[in-house]
């Protein structure tokens, strides 16, 4: 279904009956990509395409994209489904907006589970480098084209041990889903809620009023030791490493990933 939240039209996949979990999935990404664990979890699931991703709108303007604006669209969302208080599942980018959205909208969220999430990038010269990089590639989206972004993308070593996990279908099909992204709803997210773009959280995760369920693969050793990181300073958290599975591990290891998520929201 397609509906207006603060200005802006996103597709949602409503599906389920029960406690709301809301489910956010990460850059190039979308509803679809993130079948594999929504099916797999119970309740009602409500699982949009963000702004800039599959069916929804990307606009030319950079308002929409910034994470606060994101975070105003998902509790407008929440709303109009009257799902509220959620449980949240973010994924990369998506645990990132998660994140945010669970420090500004407090009693929106009943826990959360974030995979491969980050609370951004503390240094400012760290940030404004990776802000450059972000913008970059982002041009560079507008200039090759989708279809050449997404095989250069995909290429990264981060995404190997998904490339290794999946079928060869199942990886086709993964490929073709990144494809159907508009170039300039991906350009946009980079310029707007990349890492570098993102105000730091660092200082504040110990506001963070919900349980939270960190995860990351084993294999994915950059966002594991963030998961350490971020735990030292969560009031209520715990960290969950899933076994031989790299950045994507709800789609490499889906059955674990999902009862981990199940384990911590039924407590």
């Amino acid at each position: 279904m397609k509906l207006i939240c603060e200005n802006t039209a996103l597709e949602v996949e409503v599906s389920g009956s029960g406690d709301p979990t809301l489910i956010i999935h990460g850059f190039t990404g979308s509803a679809s990509a993130m079948r594999p664990l929504s099916e797999r979890l119970p309740g009602r699931k409500i699982v949009p395409d963000l702004v800039g991703h599959g069916r929804s709108e990307s606009p030319a303007s950079l308002d929409a994209y910034y994470l606060e604006n994101i975070c105003q669209q998902l509790s407008s969302l929440l709303h109009q489904l009257e799902a509220s208080p959620a449980s949240i599942v973010g994924y990369s980018l998506g645990g990132r907006i998660a994140l945010n959205f669970a420090l500004t909208h407090p009693g929106m969220v009943r826990s959360i589970a974030l995979i491969g999430a980050s609370p951004g990038i503390r240094g400012k010269d760290d940030r404004l480098n990776r802000k450059n990089s972000d913008s970059e590639l982002a041009n560079s989206i507008s200039q090759r084209g989708v279809e050449e972004f997404i095989d250069a993308w995909v290429a990264m070593p981060m995404w190997e041990s998904l490339r290794d996990k999946l079928t060869a279908d199942q990886w086709q099909e993964s490929i073709t889903q990144r494809r159907s992204n508009h170039s300039l709803g991906l350009a946009n997210s980079l310029r707007a809620n990349g890492t570098g773009s993102m105000n730091p959280l660092h200082d504040i995760l110990g506001d963070l009023k919900a349980p939270t369920l960190l995860i990351a693969g084993d294999q994915d050793y950059k966002f594991l030791e963030i998961a350490y990181e971020m735990s030292d300073k969560i009031p209520d958290v715990s960290v969950e490493a899933i076994v031989d599975s790299g950045h994507a591990a709800h789609l490499e290891q889906p059955d674990a990933t999902a009862n981990a998520i199940i384990r911590h929201f039924s407590c």
